[in-house]
This record gives C-alpha cells, structure tokens and sequence, in this order.
C-alpha cells in the first residue's frame, strides 16, 4: 500500500483532525507533539497556520533577550533546539480549539499591579494572539500602577495590547496528575509484603483520571466560584456514556457514578488549596457549591424501590439442588450469616466456634434471655469494610459446610505448605477475598461462580433469575426482618457504628445478639424444604456432566421404568452413548 502523503487530511476515530507542530520533551525524550483541531476541515486547516505561526515565532525568539524589567519568558542563549514548554503549549491549545479572544481573569490574590505585570509580559510573548482582560478594572487600576511607579515603563503600559492572557504555570491537568500521584503515596495499607495502595485509593485514581479525560484543561486561575460550579455542573448534569463497541444507544451516567465524580472533585479541591505545590486555594463562598447530581424522568417516576429483589423458597430450594459443594457453603452463609463475598473471602477459622462455646454464653443467658444449648454453633465476626461487630448462630447445614471447607482448607495449606487462617482458599493457596495480578481490582471469583450456578440452573429453568451473588444477603436480611423486626434486621446486615468488643455490657445491651438468635433458628426451621433439596451427600463433589439436572434425573427415572437404553435416549433427545456413561457413573457412585 503507498505512504499516504502528509498533506492528506484524514479524521481520526472521533471524526478529528490532527497534525503534528513542535516538538516536547517528556522522560527525557524529544518528541513530537499531537494537535487536534476540530471536526470541520476548513476551520482545521486555518488553526494550522496559527498553531505554526506561534511555533515558528518562539523559535526565532529563542536566543533574544528578555524584556527589561520582567522575567524571562524564554531561556537566553539556549544552544538546545527549542521546544514547548508548558505556558506555549497552553497557548497553542487554545488556538487549536479555535479561541481568538481568549477572556483572562485575576487570581483571588493577585494585585493589580501583579496582573497587569503579567498581562504585559504575555502579551509581548504572544503578539499574534488576542487576550481580554476579564477584570478590566483591576488591569487598569494595575496599569495606573506602573505609570506612576516606573517612567521607562509608562510606554510599555499605555500600550500595552488588550489581547493579553495570565500566565500559564499552573492548570487543572497539571493538578490532577501531582493529586494521583499523591494518592499512590498516601492511601496505603500495610500487607505481608509492604504497603499496597487501597481499594479506595484505586478508585480514587481512576475518577481522577477520568475528570481529566472528561473536562478540559484550563488555567487553575480561572476556577474561582464560579468556575468550579462549572466543573461540578458537568457531572451533576449526567454527561452521556462513551459510544458502545456493538453500536448501542448512549445513556446518561448512572446517579451513583456521577456522585462519585462529584466527590472526587471536592476532594481534589480541597487537596489542592492546601498543597504546597500551587497557589490556588478555594473560593470564600465554597461551602456554597451545589453538589446534587439530578435525576432523570424514568427515575423520578420509578417505582422500583418499592421491593428488593429476593429469591423466594422455591428459587432457593433450586440453587441448593444444583450447586457443587462450595457453591452451596456460599449459598449458607450468604442466607445464614448475610455475607457477601467480603465477609466470606475475610472468614477466619478464628471466627469459628464450632467445637468450643460461644464465650460469653453466661452474658447471653442473663441479659438477653438466649439459652446457648450444648449443639449450638457460631461465627463471631467484625465486618470487613465498617468493622461494626456480629454474631450468628449457625443452622446444622452451615456448620456442616464449614467443617466441609475446614477440611478442604486444611488439605491445600498441608500440600502446599501454608499457615494461611482464611477458611476459603483457591487450589493454589491464595484467599478468594484478594486484589487480583494488577493490584487493582478484587477477584472476581465470587460472582463467577455465582453466575455459573445461575446459567446451569437457566438451562432447565430459562425463568429463573439471574440476580447477583448479594442477593443472597437482602434475601437474608429479608427473612430476618419478617420473623422478627427491623432492628433486628440491621443488626443481621452489621449495620451501624462500631461498637467497642471490650465492653459487654454496651455490646449485650445495645446489640439483641439473642433476638437474632432465636429469629435464625425459626429462619432455619422454615427452610427445611430448601436443605432437603440439595443431592443425598451436599458435600461430594459431582462428577462432570455435560447434561442438565434435569434431563440426567429424566434419564435415570424412564431408565428405571424399564426403558433400553437406546429408548431413553430417544425419548430424551441425546444419545444413546450419553445415556450409558451416565447409568455407567450412577451406577458406579451406588456400589
């Protein structure tokens, strides 16, 4: 294929044209430096020429001498070939977009004398560029300053062209880039092997990353109250999402992400008035930001919070038939305890009280009424992410779930050596509840098999819902509430502040661990149809099977009827090898 030749104009993907113009050096590197100029290919063509202007301009000044009188605007006497720097590039941005008149505003602190100064300075650097003073009375006032200041100065400020621009050392981007930077310093936690950035910290990061994308780059000095109500505005206002690959409709951001936008801006502000690094610092009526992301019709009309989505007896008893062994240990102690995969992931064999008594039975029995009889069983736990304490009595199902996984835990960590104390690890001895290889995200493992459980039960049951693994833990919540109340409840989900664990008397008595007690065990009593679903032995591991429940059930009852088997699979529609291996293996587990 030929070289296309430079002087062709192609838009990019985003239907934009770009061309290259100067140079700049970034980790010590020179190289070429990317303009966009619009979608329309005239207007881009004349953007061009004025980009290339100011670039050939600034190369001619790079060896002359600065004005007298003010700082140098460009190094003297230079022997390296020139390149942006950061107050050109602003400038040549700005033509690119195709702003002519480009309004200045003052800093909140900068005097008259100050802004004029700088607006001299600029405006001798950048003479093919047209700047209005936003404050036309403290320019004057500041040119009033240096005609009666400085004699040899009254020409320059008489003068002085009103097409004048601040200084550009400080910008927004330039800001969000030392605020990420000082987030991956900061927002450790400590780990067995150092310090590693949180969870939160990695969020943070890519909000902040985001905005940059977002929201263009601009003088820090122009955001006083009004123009950081204008950065807040645009995720209030729920900006649209990107374009999806297979072509589907753009929608407004969810509220939840553009809060989380929100919040992050705020906290870049207030970062950034208290950094060292810039002399910004937040506007005196801050406080009076609005921050309300709106809402959008189909949400102010919904009726959707009316319900939570549960799974009701019957779609229970289904995901206890179908699961493998560790999928049905999620299932318990999702519907017992109210975990999700941060409680369970974070599960403890310390938290367990299985062959020793709940440690403050007296306490239990004398103020909140709870008899602990000699079979009862229990977790003891503090919720990973509020650290708020609980404690569940465990159904015999559960607790013959966790000796399951006690033991299933204690044959990987012999083979491989570990003293790892999580109750649930992956056959490699690493804990389900962990960051994954980039150090970004948590593992997905939860909701993976989750979701394979849910696709196996969809085969036979196209109705079935496909509800996320937290589920399990509204439908919990939810069964407490209706055998006891809603305080009750919270106290299930760990709602609420922490409460001290060294203070019983606060702990037993704010806290009615023994209601909860006794609504589980009715809880448990009321669920014997869905424990009585799952296969004869719940903790053997089925075999791989490449058909449905329910067609290998209908497989083995017409088989039983006295069908041959060439007849049970036509019947069933498979074949008839599908139908041997499978009686093969019935057989087999029956000996």
């Amino acid at each position: 294929m030929p070289k296309k030749d430079a002087s062709e104009w192609q838009p990019d993907g985003r239907g934009r044209y770009r061309r290259m113009v100067g140079w700049i050096v970034s980790a010590g590197k020179r190289q070429q430096y990317p303009f966009y100029f619009g979608s329309n290919l005239d207007q881009a063509k004349a953007r061009l020429i004025r980009v290339k202007e100011l670039w050939a301009h600034l190369n001619e000044q790079q060896t002359r001498a600065p004005a007298v009188g003010f700082p140098p605007t460009l190094p003297s006497g230079a022997s390296e070939p020139y390149s942006w720097d950061g107050e050109a590039l602003w400038v040549a941005r700005t033509l690119a977009e195709g702003n002519v008149h480009v309004a200045v505003g003052s800093g909140k602190d900068e005097l008259p004398d100050q802004y004029a100064a700088r607006l001299s300075r600029l405006g001798e650097r950048f003479p093919m560029v047209h700047f209005v003073p936003e404050d036309r009375a403290r320019f004057d006032g500041g040119s009033a300053f240096w005609r009666k200041a400085a004699e040899h100065q009254v020409e320059q400020i008489r003068h002085m062209p009103v097409n004048v621009v601040p200084e550009v050392s400080e910008t927004l981007h330039e800001a969000i880039d030392k605020y990420t930077a000082h987030i991956r310093a900061t927002d450790l936690e400590p780990t067995p092997s150092g310090p590693r950035l949180t969870g939160f910290g990695n969020c943070k990061i890519e909000q902040a990353l985001r905005i940059k994308e977002r929201q263009k780059d601009q003088p820090l000095s122009q955001l006083d109250f009004h123009g950081c109500q204008t950065l807040l505005d645009y995720w209030r206002l729920r900006p649209l999402t990107k374009a999806r690959r297979k072509g589907g409709p753009q929608r407004p951001m969810t509220k939840k992400t553009c809060e989380n936008h929100v919040g992050e801006l705020l906290r870049l502000f207030r970062w950034l008035s208290k950094s060292k690094d810039f002399r910004w610092r937040k506007p005196e009526d801050f406080d009076d930001l609005q921050t309300n992301v709106k809402d959008i019709q189909e949400e102010r009309t919904s009726i959707g919070f009316l319900q939570v989505r549960v799974y009701d007896r019957v779609q229970l008893a289904l995901l206890n038939k179908y699961a493998t062994p560790l999928e049905r240990l999620l299932l318990l102690l999702g519907l017992n305890c109210g975990f999700k995969g941060a409680e369970q992931g974070t599960l403890l064999v310390d938290h367990l009280f299985l062959d020793r008594p709940h440690p403050n039975a007296p306490m239990l029995r004398e103020v909140a009424k709870f008899h602990c009889q000699p079979d009862d069983k229990f977790i003891l736990y503090s919720r990973n992410k509020s650290k708020v304490y609980g404690e569940f009595l465990l159904w015999p199902q559960t607790v013959a779930g966790i000796r399951w996984a006690v033991a299933r835990r204690d044959e990987i960590c012999t083979r491989l050596g570990l003293a790892d104390r999580h109750l649930l690890v992956t056959k490699q001895g690493q804990p389900f509840f962990r960051r994954t290889e980039g150090n970004k995200n948590q593992s997905q493992i939860f909701s993976n098999k989750w979701d394979g459980l849910t696709r196996r039960i969809r085969k036979d049951y196209p109705e079935f819902p496909a509800y996320p693994f937290s589920t399990l833990r509204d439908t919990g919540a939810d069964l407490v509430r209706h055998a006891a109340d809603g305080e009750v409840s919270a106290v299930f989900l760990c709602h609420g502040n922490p409460v001290r664990k060294d203070n019983l008397l606060e702990l037993y008595t704010n806290r009615p661990f023994g209601r909860l007690f006794k609504a589980i065990r009715e809880i448990g009593e009321e669920l014997l149809p869905v424990f009585e679903a799952a296969p004869e032995d719940p903790w053997e591991q089925p075999m791989q099977q490449y058909s449905t429940l329910t067609k290998r059930e209908r497989m083995l009852a017409l088989s039983k009827s006295g069908l041959r088997p060439s007849q049970v699979a036509k019947e069933v529609g498979v074949s008839k090898m599908t139908v041997l291996r499978l009686l093969k293996k019935h057989s087999a587990a029956n000996d």
